[in-house]
């Protein structure tokens, strides 16, 4: 459930690419792109930029609305497996309040994340197991 959810993001936002993922039985890891999104802080020269404000919208959706949907969305569909099909109710919240982001600026950043995301598995059953 939480995978297909997941896959069908892009189909909601128009604007996002999903890069890369990996659900762990506690938590997820994401990599999701905003297409078009302006660079946060980027700083521009005279010559690259006349003395105006940008005229280019901003993207409409951001992480936040993007997060929010996938845990709503997810929350709804486990509350209504938990109610119709007798899936196990979960104690507590299905979602922590909030989510660590990082932007990925170059190259070499998203092939260590991808890596890391990939590999999370393996590094999930040895802190886990290891004695």
């Amino acid at each position: 459930m939480v995978v297909t959810i997941w896959n069908e993001l892009s189909h909601r936002f128009s604007n996002i690419e999903l890069v890369e993922y990996i659900i762990m039985p506690n938590h997820i890891h994401g990599i999701i792109s905003i297409v078009g999104a302006p660079l946060v802080g980027a700083r521009t020269t005279e010559i690259d930029s006349p003395k105006r404000a940008d005229t280019r919208p901003a993207p409409t959706t951001g992480l936040g609305d993007i997060v929010g949907a996938f845990k709503s969305i997810t929350t709804h569909k486990y509350i209504r497996g938990v109610k119709q099909n007798g899936w196990a109710p979960f104690l507590g919240k299905l979602w922590q309040r909030n989510y660590y982001e990082h932007i990925i600026r170059k190259e070499n950043e998203m092939v260590h994340i991808r890596e890391y995301i990939m590999n999370n598995p393996a590094l999930f059953f040895i802190v886990i197991f290891d004695f």
